[in-house]
């Protein structure tokens, strides 16, 4: 955080540890040409060179080596086939380090999918907004990396999928790396605790259930919610080692603990 950060109280912070149940999947693909599908259909990126430069971040993310972002694409196919099993696996983003990660931006899409179910239709706050958009813009879970403990994926998964299409109805195949059992320790900032503090056991149970990461549709990625605790505002967001070698109960004896007062929402 910037020079603010001793000035200001905007943010409210909650320590989070969660425990796997069985596998969470990676979804990140392999194989540049769906590399570019997925950057364009997930992160809505749409210019050519943006598109380019993402590809290559993200094969440097899934450790590949020997590319750069003046690198030719058959260069970076070349890097793409040197680390795909097979170029229909998808799996983790990875740090040469720590290992194998899942990004911050996958627990909010669980804390928005979760708020829409439960909240969806309300209106919330002094511009009546929409449930999931208020949560969207006033929750940022951190760091943006989080750690799984693992260097290597515990396995890869064979799926089968059902799409519909212009030929009618079909069957797809896939490869998802997986994890399974894995801890994952993070903080949530809440802008002014503006969240009413009576949602949040109900957007972690449901989570639990819901799953994070990818193909939660399939019941994979469900979990559960060891510690969610408010914690001072200007503590740093655990590091990868924290992460990695806070154990189950290390954070204290597992518990949900909630602060006092109630939201300022209202």
């Amino acid at each position: 955080m910037g020079i603010f950060r001793s000035q200001s109280k905007l943010w409210s912070r909650y320590r989070c540890q969660i425990q796997f149940r069985d596998k969470v999947m990676g979804g990140i693909p392999k194989d540049p040409k769906l590399i570019e599908g997925w950057l364009r259909g997930k992160a809505g990126i749409e210019d050519v060179e943006e598109v380019r430069v993402a590809m290559i971040r993200t094969l440097q993310e899934r450790g590949a080596e020997g590319i750069d972002f003046n690198s030719p694409y058959e260069a970076v196919e070349k890097a793409a086939e040197a680390i795909a099993g097979t170029k229909e696996t998808s799996g983790f983003k990875r740090d040469k380090v720590h290992g194998l990660y899942i990004e911050s931006r996958q627990v909010k899409a669980a804390l928005k999918e979760a708020t829409n179910i439960l909240h969806g239709g309300e209106r919330v706050g002094p511009t009546k907004k929409g449930a999931r958009a208020y949560l969207a813009e006033r929750v940022f879970p951190t760091p943006d990396q989080i750690f799984l403990g693992r260097t290597e994926p515990d396995g890869i998964e064979m799926v089968v999928g059902h799409v519909s299409g212009p030929q009618g109805p079909r069957s797809t195949l896939g490869y998802h790396e997986y994890a399974r059992g894995a801890t994952i320790l993070f903080d949530v900032l809440v802008a002014r605790n503006d969240i009413d503090q009576s949602w949040w056991p109900d957007i972690w149970q449901l989570i639990e259930e819901n799953g994070i990461g990818a193909l939660r549709s399939q019941g994979y990625g469900k979990c559960d919610i060891w510690h969610w605790e408010e914690i001072d505002p200007l503590s740093p967001a655990p590091t990868a080692e924290e992460q990695l070698n806070t154990p189950l109960d290390g954070v204290a004896e597992a518990s949900l603990v909630l602060p006092a007062q109630t939201s300022r929402r209202r």
